[in-house]
């Protein structure tokens, strides 16, 4: 005879720590038995329909991933994205006082208890180039590729600047994390190759120097 809980509790260990209500039930386990183990303290209720095993969970070695895994399982369609993505890449020691998520335009984000969420609308071009996953606790987080962190920035640079854009672009022509002709052909994508190739020469042309 099969022990639901145990089920339930095993299937938290293969997913990293974290479960949400629809994974529960494609596993055919009730979600009654996520109440019941909340109930009993062994196991969390982050957010309405995302839990996790703290026996089970396995920290990130950035903090941060593990508040942005827990938003996107709550908000599938939320991907970290500016300071955040740019941050998650290890391309700035910036974080922003909320963790920024682009969904799409026509979709609407849910309140959030915890934590504080800065929210950008992303077209369609602009929500579907560059989409890559990292590892965080066992689980797949979508945000968005160094190179289309970069090209954002540089989007958004009326609005918060070019310093961060251009920390990021050093440090990744530094550490050679891509190429100029990655980051060239995204930028094409979005309409940014032009001020994106002339800041390349710019540093290029400085780094031989």
């Amino acid at each position: 005879m099969t022990n639901p809980q145990q089920d339930l509790l095993q299937l938290f260990r293969t997913h990293g720590g974290y479960l949400t209500s629809q994974e529960v039930r494609a596993a055919g386990i009730p979600t009654m038995y996520l109440t019941l183990l909340e109930r009993k303290g062994l196991i969390e209720r982050l957010q309405r329909g995302v839990y996790r095993h703290p026996e089970g969970h396995t920290a990130p070695a950035n903090s941060t991933a593990a508040d942005l895994l827990e938003v996107q399982l709550r908000v599938p369609y939320a991907r970290p994205c500016l300071t955040t993505a740019l941050n998650l890449h290890d391309l700035t020691t910036t974080r922003p006082a909320a963790l920024q998520f682009a969904i799409p335009a026509n979709r609407r984000f849910p309140d959030l208890e915890y934590p504080a969420v800065e929210v950008f609308y992303f077209r369609p071009k602009a929500y579907q180039t560059g989409v890559v996953s990292i590892e965080v606790a066992g689980r797949a987080l979508q945000t968005y590729s160094p190179e289309k962190t970069l090209v954002d920035l540089l989007r958004y640079a009326p609005q918060f600047g070019r310093e961060l854009y251009l920390e990021g672009l050093k440090k990744y022509l530094r550490r050679r994390l891509g190429s100029p002709t990655a980051l060239l052909r995204t930028a094409k994508t979005l309409g940014q190759e032009p001020p994106l190739r002339r800041d390349l020469e710019v540093l290029l042309h400085d780094q031989d120097h």
